[in-house]
């Protein structure tokens, strides 16, 4: 029977690795963000008998996957086995080793046969490629989520924090109640009436409160006395064509949702102690290759003005006598969500390359990195104002373009030329696309933020699923 294995070396003590696997969020933590994975049914328990039953598919064709744990024994491992799935056996061992001086040692042994005897063999190659990408995320997720454990413990100790969350539907929004929820603390997901919630996709511990702008909340009781709330809720600004009533809809999701969001939380008996908003690098225009940090002058197309406004919405919370952070997003990096699902069907293709002339700087972020960094945001009785959530290892479009084609192993030469993004898109295409932002991390470095990843190349290898 083939044996696919794999360990790592991760700073933390042999306790803290086995808890990070036994706290609910790590089903989320663990599956790779380019399988679009549905969970059927859930315990977030590691207790022998306990299953989880999850849909995947494979070419098309829905796979559904049925696991139970059958052994444990804290710290020291745990075993799952597949019930029934894609694979005739399956066996998989996590064994936790201590290293001693604080380390230990994450192995992860899998004892797995194909079906369709000969032809199921002749995919062996397939599925231990497949293997090694899921256990290389999975490895190096456990290892950055670790390491922002312990940079956060330097802020708040062992407390564990209650937090709100708004916009948890959304691509950061589940990552952050996925983080939330590994490391211990309590998510309690704001939701508003639109919302398309399915309480499998969460782990158990998150609590979840609905919210009617300007009617307050389902459950008062559930907010009293948060840590924080993270609101990133709002109508997605590239969902559709930049039209007068589009502008207002989204201005009015964004600022005037802010707006209702902060007194109806003013109004509790114990408002949180912190509100934390996103926000966006937009905020600066069109800037060339200045660098910008914080402090930098703001622009004034639409996407300046809504961001200025929005921050100000947000900055009102403090009239509660409670703190104020801002956390400022560039591109966050998502396979499925986001300005990389988009990018991705062309240059997979070998049709992508620079759009318009190239030189224009794109601002990103690892997406767990901008939900680490809304978290740090929350938990850190020191942050306030606004940060720029974008990685320290800024790239012009060109580049950007380059090294996503070279992960892929595609070509880069094709340049869609700036006429015609702004046939098709409009406004958006100068706002969004050929605008150049280069915004800086300056104020996360100092407070020496860990970035899971720094380069473009690594970043996108890791959400991607492609090794070197």
């Amino acid at each position: 029977m083939p044996l696919f294995e794999r360990s790592t070396t991760i700073e933390c003590a042999r306790q803290d690795l086995f808890q990070y696997h036994s706290n609910p969020g790590a089903l989320n933590r663990l599956i790779p963000p380019w399988e679009k994975i549905t969970i059927e049914h859930r315990s977030d328990s590691l207790k022998v008998g306990s299953e989880a039953v999850i849909l995947n598919s494979l070419f098309g064709l829905p796979i559904r996957w049925h696991a139970r744990h059958t052994e444990l024994s804290k710290p020291e491992c745990f075993q799952d086995i597949q019930l029934t799935g894609p694979f005739k056996t399956w066996i998989h061992d996590h064994v936790f080793e201590s290293n001693g001086a604080g380390t230990s040692t994450l192995h992860d042994r899998v004892q797995y046969e194909t079906k369709f005897g000969m032809i199921g063999k002749l995919g062996l190659p397939i599925v231990r490629s497949k293997l090694s990408a899921m256990f290389a995320f999975r490895h190096l997720t456990t290892q950055a989520d670790l390491l922002f454990q312990n940079f956060l413990r330097q802020h708040i100790g062992d407390r564990i924090l209650r937090v709100g969350v708004t916009g948890s539907t959304g691509m950061i929004g589940r990552r952050l109640v996925d983080l939330l929820s590994v490391l211990g603390h309590h998510a309690i997901r704001i939701l508003r009436p639109a919302s398309k919630d399915r309480i499998q996709d969460f782990p158990l511990s998150s609590g979840a409160v609905g919210w009617r702008p300007g009617n307050g909340f389902s459950d008062n009781a559930a907010l009293q006395n948060l840590d924080a709330v993270i609101h990133l809720a709002g109508r997605g600004i590239a969902s559709t064509r930049w039209t007068d009533s589009a502008k207002q809809s989204i201005r009015e999701s964004r600022v005037e949702g802010t707006q209702s969001l902060v007194r109806d939380l003013s109004k509790l008996d114990s408002p949180p102690k912190a509100f934390v908003c996103a926000s966006g690098v937009g905020i600066y225009g069109d800037r060339s290759s200045e660098s910008l940090d914080e402090t930098a002058e703001t622009g004034d197309d639409f996407l300046a003005n809504l961001a200025r406004d929005w921050e100000s919405a947000a900055m009102e919370f403090e009239k509660s006598g409670n703190r104020v952070a801002i956390g400022r997003l560039g591109i966050a990096l998502h396979p499925r969500h986001g300005a990389l699902a988009k990018l991705l069907i062309p240059f997979r293709l070998g049709l992508g390359g620079p759009v318009g002339s190239g030189r224009q700087f794109w601002s990103w972020i690892h997406v767990d990195d901008a939900a680490a960094g809304f978290l740090f945001l929350a938990a850190n009785p020191k942050c306030t104002g606004s940060y720029n959530l974008v990685a320290p290892d800024q790239t012009d479009n060109r580049t950007f373009s380059r090294t996503l084609a070279k992960v892929l192993n595609r070509p880069s030469l094709l340049r869609v030329p700036a006429f015609a993004l702004r046939l098709m898109l409009g406004e958006m295409a100068d706002a969004m696309l050929l605008a150049s932002t280069r915004a800086n991390c300056r104020r996360l470095i100092d407070e020496g933020f860990p970035f899971r990843t720094t380069r473009l190349e690594d970043c996108l290898r890791h959400v991607l699923g492609v090794n070197r």
